[in-house]
């Protein structure tokens, strides 16, 4: 969000300049918040692991220090720290027999973090997209995306799911109605329909949202028959869902100990962590009997390079269900996931490409002669990448947050190596913007 000299100076060479007038546009009105004047931080999964460990008189000196200085910082209203969806499906992992040791890290989460949370996946992309869109004047409206939240948003927006509810069952009784062969029957049956059981229809409609979402038939129920009732909003109704299982503590009460379903909603991150080290490993084992040949690594490089600049667009794809949120229509947002030139300018498409194009690099020894290990945990740090755009200070381990600063070297002043370097970095900024 704050964008260093270094970052406008690279605008400046590559002829950027539309991008720097959305900028200074973006920071300007920044300034003029009191809320957005605080820097913005994206901590690591693991440090608020660490911080668990700190709360339950486990962890070391130093990073109690450290959390008491974050924790300070906090409370004294220079910071932000947000939460994410990846960050929880990380963290919160459950077994019965270290209950204490996830809910000290869900405490940890909520002790600095409170209700600050940036946008589930889908989301940010839907407004990395809207965002571009207005930059680039493809929209008749100016549009300010929102990707940060003071009420516990990292949850998927549902509205669409109870919208598509609602206009569902009301579909189906009509065509039942005017099936039946006599008018006095249709009158008849018309009247019944406006007196159903909503009860009944609320559960049967639960079962299938129960099991998208990993949450309670039970959970579900309330939201689905007001919004059949038409006492709140398709929108209102998606909050409701997941308002019992927003804040992190009652999420581990509430989702893995109180209401029954599969309880899936967490491995969502490890089982694509899984997929993509999977994926990883058989791509090198195609490639390495090319690798010694110099001509062969030079194609290699240049098919890479495709390659991962497709696979940035192609998230895009995840999207498409939420742009209408931020006024971007379908047709529009189709044009972003077929047009590279327009998906270029989705800040994710960007930082996963560069990031995939290194890696793969790495693990293949295109870059450093030798071939990098594969981590599980390469799934999970791209998702947390999606981010930086939108923080200042971005936490990763060693080697995650190297590669990134040279993947996507516009953003690599706000990469935060070092746990123990933050108190200073936060401290030096907010120096530099009460200047």
């Amino acid at each position: 969000m704050n964008l260093s000299e270094f970052d406008f100076i690279l605008m400046f060479a590559t002829g950027d300049y539309e991008r720097i007038l959305f900028e200074l546009d973006y920071n300007l009105n920044r300034a003029r918040s009191p809320v957005l004047s605080l820097p913005i931080v994206y901590l690591d999964t693991q440090d608020y692991s660490r911080f668990g460990d700190v709360l339950r008189g486990k962890a070391d000196i130093s990073t109690e220090k450290i959390f008491n200085m974050l924790e300070a910082r906090k409370r004294s209203g220079n910071v932000i720290f947000a939460l994410s969806m990846p960050i929880l499906g990380e963290l919160l992992q459950y077994n019965a027999d270290f209950r204490e040791t996830t809910l000290k890290k869900a405490e940890a989460v909520e002790r600095l973090c409170g209700g600050w949370a940036l946008s589930y996946p889908s989301r940010l992309i839907a407004a990395e997209i809207a965002m571009a869109a207005n930059r680039l004047g493809l929209l008749s409206t100016s549009v300010k995306p929102n990707v940060l939240w003071a009420d516990r948003y990292w949850y998927p927006n549902a509205a669409s799911t109870f919208g598509d509810l609602g206009a569902t069952i009301k579909e189906a009784l009509e065509t039942e109605v005017a099936a039946l062969p006599s008018r006095a029957l249709r009158r008849r049956a018309a009247r019944q329909a406006r007196q159903l059981d909503l009860n009944k229809t609320a559960r049967d409609a639960a079962q299938a949202i129960a099991a998208n979402y990993g949450i309670s038939v039970e959970a579900i129920i309330g939201p689905i028959t007001a919004l059949l009732r038409g006492t709140i909003s398709s929108a209102e109704a998606s909050r409701q869902l997941f308002a019992c299982i927003a804040e992190p503590v009652s999420f581990v009460r509430t989702y893995f100990e109180i209401i029954e379903s599969d309880r899936a909603l967490p491995q969502w991150m490890s089982k694509s962590g899984e997929d993509l080290q999977v994926a990883l490993l058989d791509f090198r084992g195609k490639l390495q009997p090319s690798m010694g040949i110099d001509t062969s690594r030079t194609l290699i490089q240049a098919m890479l390079i495709e390659t991962a600049r497709k696979l940035g667009q192609t998230m895009i794809s995840l999207a498409l269900d939420d742009t209408a949120e931020f006024g971007v229509d379908a047709a529009l947002a189709e044009r972003f996931s077929t047009e590279p030139l327009l998906a270029s300018e989705v800040q994710t498409c960007e930082i996963v490409g560069a990031v995939c194009e290194a890696y793969v690099s790495q693990i293949t020894g295109l870059i450093g002669g030798a071939e990098a290990k594969i981590e599980h945990s390469f799934g999970g740090d791209l998702m947390h990448a999606l981010y930086l755009p939108h923080v200042d200070f971005w936490r990763g381990d060693r080697r995650f947050a190297a590669l990134l600063k040279n993947a996507v070297p516009r953003y690599a002043s706000r990469v935060v190596p070092t746990l123990k370097d933050l108190p200073a970095q936060i401290d030096a900024w907010q120096a530099t913007a009460s200047r």
